[in-house]
């Protein structure tokens, strides 16, 4: 049996004179865990910058498990997610109005299993396959200048940095609207950023975040419903020691308030939720290295609550010449 499927088809009738309670249900199961599993990514690192002409290929797998919680009248209990995500990206540095400038771009996969307690009777679903694919290009403002790699190595650090970020999500993701929870959203993401840090004795870096997101309508959700969703605002703030270049250890916090949603125009709660991770990174020759990260909620008062283990690969290259 299939919660997203034949959990909501079982209670329809149910709910059937209560449209407000059904909006909440749509929102809370369809929105909760594609919404909340992707806004409240920790990255410590963001000003992190490679010489002009750098390339990076990056391998990752994560693991998340938790639950997605729902307002407590709703006939939905326990509902649990359990989530392998894995991930191809390709990252590439340039010169762009004299500036350091780099563009990103991420390909996931996603196996997922949930369950959960549907008027008493146990229900669970699964989900594998594509996620929508995320584009960003940023670009460092201060702090670093875009050079070549024999030149960058020698330049002197700036302790200041300050960079900006513009990425896309785009709605290519497994999508069903018969079902509440995709993989993929049907809807386009944009979100921009502001990144700051400052580094003392070159071996701590605090680094603060301040990113929006915004989101076009998903006019074919569950039942042919449609669906917006307001601006989220997210803060991250990180604090990193760096044992030596390429070997560092990383504790972050990060929050996000907003992204109220209407489904035909009934207005739903918002998100304001708060997550803590660990990240480490070791770096074992000139090309290659590991990054080890966690993350976990502190505070999460409804949508994906979720512990997740992630692990990458990457490998770093420079144009021949």
């Amino acid at each position: 049996m299939q919660i997203l499927n034949i959990g909501i088809t079982g209670i329809h009738d149910h709910l059937l004179s209560n449209k407000n309670i059904l909006f909440l249900l749509l929102f809370y199961v369809g929105f909760g865990f594609v919404q909340n599993s992707t806004a409240q990514d920790l990255e410590p690192g963001f000003l992190s910058a490679i010489p002009i002409g750098g390339h990076i290929a990056i391998a990752s797998t994560g693991y998340s498990q938790g639950n997605i919680l729902l307002d407590n009248t709703l006939p939905i209990e326990n509902l649990r997610a359990t989530i392998n995500n894995f991930g191809l990206g390709y990252f590439q540095s340039f010169k762009l109005f004299d500036r350091l400038a780099k563009i990103d771009v991420v390909l996931p996969y996603a196996l997922a299993d949930f369950s959960a307690l549907v008027n008493d009777e146990p229900q669970e679903a699964t989900r594998n396959g594509l996620g929508d694919p995320m584009f960003r290009f940023s670009m460092m403002l201060l702090g670093t200048e875009a050079l070549k790699p024999e030149e960058f190595f020698k330049q002197q650090q700036k302790n200041f940095k300050l960079g900006v970020s513009f990425r896309i999500k785009v709605p290519l993701g497994q999508y069903d609207p018969d079902r509440l929870i995709n993989l993929g959203g049907n809807r386009w993401a944009f979100k921009t950023g502001l990144g700051a840090s400052y580094t003392i004795k070159q071996k701590i870096v605090f680094e603060a975040q301040l990113n929006s997101m915004f989101f076009t309508v998903n006019d074919d959700f569950y039942g042919g419903n449609t669906s917006k969703q307001d601006p989220l605002v997210e803060g991250q703030f990180h604090t990193t020691y760096i044992f030596k270049p390429g070997i560092w250890l990383a504790a972050s916090v990060g929050g996000v308030n907003g992204g109220t949603t209407k489904v035909n125009g009934v207005e739903q709660q918002s998100f304001d939720n708060f997550r803590y991770g660990l990240a480490f990174a070791y770096k074992f020759n000139q090309h290659q290295s590991l990054k080890l990260a966690y993350t976990n909620g502190f505070i999460t008062r409804a949508g994906a609550d979720f512990h997740t283990f992630l692990l990458a690969y990457q490998y770093l290259w420079f144009n021949k010449k």
